[in-house]
């Protein structure tokens, strides 16, 4: 991906593509075509491929801008081949927790997050499973997350069960769908549509009340 494409993806997304988020999305293709196999990120790694898993990721960093999540905790499950995990590490301020149970996985994490100079961020091997924290090498996962996404890991109907205990009442549950699907019988807050998919803001609220609004 280009800085120009890269820059034209953020302008239609509404985002404020600054020099040094730009160098990190491209520093994060860098790392992504020279790792990826390796380290078993994803299995594609041509431009095509990896220009969408990131563009495709941008949607949930303009769904946090169009939500006013700029700090606060985030956490991403089964962060794997790194998307929107790490490219909300690029962009956004928030302390990021990734959740990646297989080994070679959580360490091209941790690698490319010193790459982009967020070493803060947090990853944890393990599974969020039934509403349990299950780790693989300790570390304790606390609730209360202003907001929570997982791409390609649970059905949506499945990870908003999952992303209840976790998110704080209020708090947001991001959902991947494909563009102009609606979610039923939850309070949508917000989303952004691309080609393909939409990342859709859900409303958390605990078991047995009724969604706001």
């Amino acid at each position: 991906m280009s800085e120009a494409v890269l820059r034209d993806a953020c302008d239609q997304l509404g985002l404020q593509a600054t020099t040094g988020r730009i160098d990190k999305l491209l520093i994060l293709k860098d790392f992504f075509k020279f790792y990826a196999r390796s380290m078993n990120l994803t299995g594609r790694t041509d431009d095509a491929a990896l220009d969408s898993h990131i563009v495709e990721a941008l949607q949930v960093v303009a769904l946090a801008q169009q939500l006013q999540i700029g700090a606060g905790r985030w956490l991403d499950v089964g962060s794997g081949g790194g998307f929107p995990g790490l490219v909300l590490a690029a962009w956004l301020e928030v302390r990021l927790v990734l959740i990646e149970p297989r080994a070679k996985r959580a360490s091209g994490l941790e690698l490319a997050l010193a790459k982009i100079g967020r070493q803060d961020a947090q990853v944890l091997r393990g599974r969020v499973e039934n509403g349990k924290w299950r780790p693989i090498e300790g570390g304790s996962l606390e609730p209360g997350f202003d907001a929570a996404s997982a791409r390609a890991v649970f059905s949506p109907e499945r990870w908003l069960e999952e992303a209840r205990p976790w998110v704080r009442p209020g708090g947001v549950v991001c959902l991947h769908l494909g563009a102009g699907e609606t979610p039923e019988g939850v309070r949508v807050v917000g989303r952004v549509d691309g080609e393909r998919w939409a990342a859709v803001g859900v409303e958390n609220v605990p078991r047995g009340t009724l969604p706001s609004g």
